[in-house]
């Protein structure tokens, strides 16, 4: 499988930053309030008079307004996002969503703005035809419920839409009781995806077509491909073994006679720059002979075409064609006649 493209390893990356400022942005929601009203129960029950108490709450309101203003900051920095968001409360009640979640989920404002329920979130986002249908939907929407409860916090999904759509859901569960839920479109990163696989595919393809064994090794020395004419040469078992550029020239020197630019090929793949094409004829052991091409690949990569000589027929030809002399000539008796 070839590796996660860079695009979809930064969309990942973002939404983990993502879902850790809506933890903080979710706690400091709900604890806000109960912090202001623990500490003036607090000092209370310890004799403050009023003047120490009058100084609290002025000191408690710096602090609220601090409270606030960092969560201004992140409302107005997750208004600007994409990626749809909803936050609801330990009541399981919706307390924070952004424009991103309207228009991904298709619910309007009317609805969102009587601050819903999960369940009833749920219920609206099915009738709106965003949510797909699972077998078991009371079982489904009850794991939501149970986040954090048990062992899970985190549940992500992916959901594949009738319309064609695909959207990546993460629900994520916080200390305090809070939810958060996160709506990302990624139809076009997986578009992307299925279309960098499927030319992949093609190319692998077109190179198994190839008679002439090829490999491609990396940047870093690794067998990155070989194709299906390398194989039927050296088997699964030898591919194995030369899973390393280093350890295939080591085992090529040992199959073949003496070829001094298998320790060249060793110093080009190291090469950073003046990596021009180049061959080399070699023979192996069990009489095969080949022209090899080395091929600079981009990244730093190196590729091999082994094409293969024909026999040298020379010597036989020769032999042959004084056979076909000698048999024109005729072989006479003493007595001079033609035998």
């Amino acid at each position: 499988m070839p590796p996660l493209p860079p695009h979809l390893i930064l969309v990942l990356v973002a939404s983990s930053i993502l879902a850790g400022a809506l933890a903080a942005l979710a706690i400091l929601i709900a604890t806000q309030g109960s912090d202001h009203a623990d500490a003036k129960s607090d000092h209370a029950t310890d004799g403050q008079n009023a003047d120490d108490l009058s100084a609290l709450q002025a000191g408690l309101g710096q602090g609220a307004d601090l409270g606030t203003g960092l969560i201004q900051t992140l409302t107005k920095t997750f208004a600007q996002l994409s990626v749809g968001i909803a936050i609801f409360d330990k009541d399981s009640r919706l307390i924070l969503y952004n424009p991103a979640l309207m228009d991904l989920s298709s619910l309007p404002l009317e609805i969102l703005s009587r601050r819903p329920r999960l369940f009833d979130f749920f219920d609206q986002l099915r009738v709106q035809g965003i949510l797909p249908e699972p077998r078991d939907y009371g079982k489904w929407r009850d794991q939501f419920a149970q986040l954090g409860t048990n062992s899970v916090d985190m549940i992500e999904e992916l959901w594949s839409l009738s319309s064609g759509l695909t959207y990546r859901v993460t629900a994520q569960a916080f200390r305090n009781g809070s939810m958060s839920l996160m709506i990302e479109d990624i139809s076009n990163e997986l578009s992307a995806t299925r279309g960098i696989r499927a030319r992949v595919r093609q190319n692998e393809s077109i190179l198994n077509s190839i008679d002439e064994p090829l490999c491609v090794f990396s940047g870093t020395g690794h067998l990155s491909f070989s194709n299906r004419a390398f194989k039927e040469r050296w088997g699964n078992h030898e591919t194995r073994k030369i899973g390393r550029l280093r350890d295939a020239i080591g085992q090529w020197q040992l199959d073949t006679t003496a070829t001094p630019q298998w320790n060249k090929l060793a110093a080009y793949s190291e090469q950073l720059e003046n990596r021009n094409e180049w061959s080399f004829d070699t023979a192996f052991h069990d009489g095969d002979s080949y022209s090899v091409r080395v091929n600079p690949v981009t990244g730093g990569g190196t590729m091999l075409r082994f094409h293969q000589q024909a026999p040298d027929n020379s010597l036989f030809e020769t032999a042959h064609s004084r056979l076909q002399v000698d048999s024109t000539r005729s072989i006479f008796a003493t007595d001079g006649t033609a035998i």
